[in-house]
């Protein structure tokens, strides 16, 4: 007789699976961020009205920036998209002034940027997906843009998902 087997599944609540796959596909994103941008650092910040809060990371590089993390929203270079949601592409911090001086970046000695703004679908701003490196990089893919704002977007579909879900 063949002993009968449980499919893992069934002994996950729904909210248990919706975490996993939440955190899974996350992390498949960030890695495949550092990857697309060749930068050591990807991270999923929230907004609040102030402050810019650390959801996840992929971090070879060891920035220092670890999950649940917060900072000052107006002193981080995401803080950009509250005034103009789109892409952003830093590669060579230290050479431009507007964004030289941020107290991020010496406090984590970054060197390059590039973000999206994540948004639900139903239009708020969520926070930001962002890869930073301490090292200048030159973002020569034309299509690169494009593939941060569409992680983005999944990233923003993920979140509200289980926002609505939770009662």
């Amino acid at each position: 007789m063949v002993p009968s087997v449980t499919a893992p599944q069934s002994l996950l609540s729904a909210d248990e699976r919706a975490a996993i796959a939440e955190i899974e596909a996350t992390t498949s994103i960030l890695q495949l961020v550092t990857r697309l941008t060749g930068m050591r650092f990807a991270g999923i910040a929230k907004f609040t009205d102030l402050e810019w809060v650390v959801c996840s990371v992929h971090d070879t590089g060891d920035m220092g920036i670890h999950v649940d993390d917060v900072l000052d929203l107006e002193t981080t270079l995401c803080s950009e998209f509250c005034i103009n949601p789109q892409t952003l592409f830093i590669p060579q911090i230290s050479q431009n002034g507007r964004f030289a001086a941020r107290p991020v970046v010496k406090q984590f000695a970054i060197e390059s940027y590039a973000g999206a703004p994540i948004f639900l679908p139903d239009g708020r701003l969520f926070g930001a997906l962002c890869a930073l490196d301490s090292r200048a990089m030159l973002f020569e893919d034309p299509n690169l843009p494009e593939t941060l704002n569409l992680f983005a977007r999944l990233i923003g579909c993920i979140f509200f998902a289980n926002l609505t879900s939770d009662h």
